[in-house]
Order: C-alpha cells, then sequence, then structure tokens
C-alpha cells in the first residue's frame, strides 16, 4: 500500500520522501534551545515541551546547544533531516538578528527553515547590579555620563538582540557603555556582579528580583508588566524611541512536509490555552502569539529588515 502511495504522488508531479507519509512522531522529538538552560528561551521552550509530548504521545526532549547568539542550535536544525524529529526553539537572536549582522550570514532564513508557529512576546528589563549606585533609569544615565566608557553590560552574545538592543539604548541616552559579551550565561555574570548591568528578558529575573540579587530600573515595552507593577517603562522615564522586545517561535529544517507543520502548529496553539500554560505566561508577563506558519514567516523576515536598519542607524557593525 505504501508503495502504491508513492507511486499515485509521483504520478501528480507530487512525489515526496518516505516520512512525508509515515506517521508522525515515531520517535522522541528533539527541541534545540541555543541558550543555556536556566534562561528564558529555555523556560519557555520547556514549558511548552511538557504539553506536547502528552499531545504527540513522544517524548519532546529540550537540547541546550549554546554559543555564537544562538546560531550554532540553529544551524543545526538547518541541516537536519526534514522529518520533524529536530525542531529549533527560535528566537530574534538566531533567526532575525544574526543573519542580519553576522559577516558572513550563517545562514539565510527564509530558505534555512521552515516556519511553524509563533509562540510568545514578552519586553526586557533594564537590570543593574545589587550594589549599583542607581534606582531610576534617569540615575543610571547620570551616572553612565560621569564615568564615560567605565560601566560595562552583559549579553547573551556580539549581535545579539540584547547587544543591539543595548546599543540602540547606548545611542537614544547620548552613554558609552563597555560590551561584554557570554557564551550564554550572560546573567549570572550580573547577579555575580562582575557587571554593572544589562538586558534581560522575562521570566528570568523575578526569583533574583525578589532575593534582592539584582535591581530592575525600567522596562523596555510601551507598559509596565503585570509581575512588575512598580517598574516603569524606558519611556515613562524620558527615554523614547528605545523599545525593543523578545519573541519566540518554532522553525522545523527546510522542507518540513506540511502536514507536520500543521499539526504542530496546532498543538502548540492548543498548549499555550492549557490552563497550567496560560497561566504560568501570564506570571511572567509573557503573551503568548501564536498564528500561521505563513504569518510567522513574514514576521521574520519584518525582524530581519528592523534589525539591519538598526544596525545602519548605528553606523556600524556592532562590536
Amino acid at each position: 500500500m505504501r508503495a502504491l502511495i508513492l507511486a499515485i504522488a509521483a504520478l501528480l508531479g507530487a512525489a515526496a520522501p518516505a516520512y512525508a507519509v509515515e506517521p508522525w512522531p515515531t520517535r522522541p522529538v528533539r527541541l534545540l534551545v541555543g541558550f543555556p538552560a536556566g534562561g528564558p528561551p529555555d523556560q519557555v521552550a520547556r514549558l511548552i515541551a511538557t504539553r506536547l509530548e502528552v499531545r504527540l504521545g513522544q517524548p519532546v526532549v529540550v537540547e541546550n546547544r549554546t554559543g555564537a547568539a544562538g546560531t550554532i542550535a540553529a544551524a543545526a536544525v538547518s541541516r537536519a533531516e526534514p522529518d520533524g524529529h529536530v525542531l529549533l526553539f527560535g528566537v530574534a537572536a538566531n533567526l532575525a538578528v544574526a543573519p542580519a549582522t553576522m559577516r558572513p550570514p550563517p545562514y539565510d532564513p527564509a530558505t534555512a527553515f521552515t516556519p511553524i508557529v509563533e509562540v510568545a512576546r514578552g519586553p526586557y528589563v533594564w537590570l543593574v547590579r545589587a550594589d549599583a549606585p542607581a534606582r531610576t533609569m534617569a540615575e543610571f544615565v547620570a551616572w553612565a555620563r560621569r564615568e564615560p566608557g567605565r560601566l560595562n553590560y552583559a549579553s547573551p552574545g556580539t549581535g545579539s538582540a540584547h547587544h543591539l538592543a543595548t546599543e540602540r539604548l547606548e545611542r537614544v541616552a547620548g552613554l558609552h557603555l563597555v560590551h561584554v559579551p557570554y557564551r550564554g550565561a550572560a546573567y549570572a555574570a550580573l547577579i555575580g556582579g562582575d557587571v554593572h548591568a544589562m538586558y534581560e528578558s522575562m521570566p528570568s529575573p523575578l526569583p533574583h528580583l525578589a532575593a534582592g540579587r539584582v535591581r530592575a530600573l525600567a522596562v523596555s515595552g510601551p507598559s509596565r508588566l503585570p509581575a512588575l507593577p512598580d517598574v516603569p517603562t524606558l519611556a515613562e522615564q524620558g527615554v523614547r524611541d528605545a523599545d525593543a522586545s523578545s519573541w519566540w517561535g518554532l522553525v522545523g529544517p527546510p522542507g518540513l512536509p506540511r502536514p507536520i507543520v500543521e499539526r504542530l502548529n496546532a498543538e502548540v496553539a492548543a498548549a499555550l490555552v492549557h490552563p497550567e500554560v496560560a497561566r504560568t505566561l501570564q506570571g511572567w508577563s509573557i503573551v503568548p502569539s501564536p498564528g500561521t506558519p505563513e504569518a510567522f514567516g513574514a514576521f521574520v523576515a519584518e525582524e530581519s529588515a528592523r534589525w539591519r536598519a538598526v544596525v545602519a542607524t548605528l553606523g556600524r557593525m556592532p562590536d
């Protein structure tokens, strides 16, 4: 019967690899994350994976492959067999920023992946270490201006979204900060007092803010966060045109069969409305944003163009 199906498909001019007509998934699904365990992409990925494996009937194993602003994991998925068993939990850094800023680009996101679904969005929080003299963004700006080139900030890699967002903040606020890139565990450097400040995505800051290990000065989005109601936005504190945000989405290798794409799209959307998942994301001030595969592909293209424009505005490639 399988041979007959393939023969008919070939006669219709639509022959597909064998895995396109076989049941899926037939073994554990590997979900690659380009950043360390415990960081925002990893936390959101694991939250979704717990529901996906229930719905798919196979384990969904989150695999952290760190380095190069998430592009090591992304490149691995772009080369994977398109059978639906290796996927990428992508972020702005490896799906939009790195291809727009690295020379040569590690891959073309328009052809290197099959868009599946956008998962969620959330703003950054501007944080300083616990012993910093600044308690507001205005105080931080004044501090940095008094000591140009003396204060440093961490990011999860050169060319990451966090890095470029900070460069944009520097330009808007008239600051000169020193960039300290990390392989991914940038947040630990702030907690340990090795750097003065950084942008971080939700939900990572929450337990450390509660414990007093770091201090939040501003939210990068258009409004305050339910989880941090006392932290004003950058705009509220007079720093305008510096908004930035995180987003997460699911992609597969190029050529991923449409039936697998459609099922994954539907299963992720269903996972996002599960009461436990929805409640957790709300507590993290992260907003689910599922849509069609085509909408996610268009969004990634728009984001790539936006980050290219940011680099053009900065007038150079980021250090």
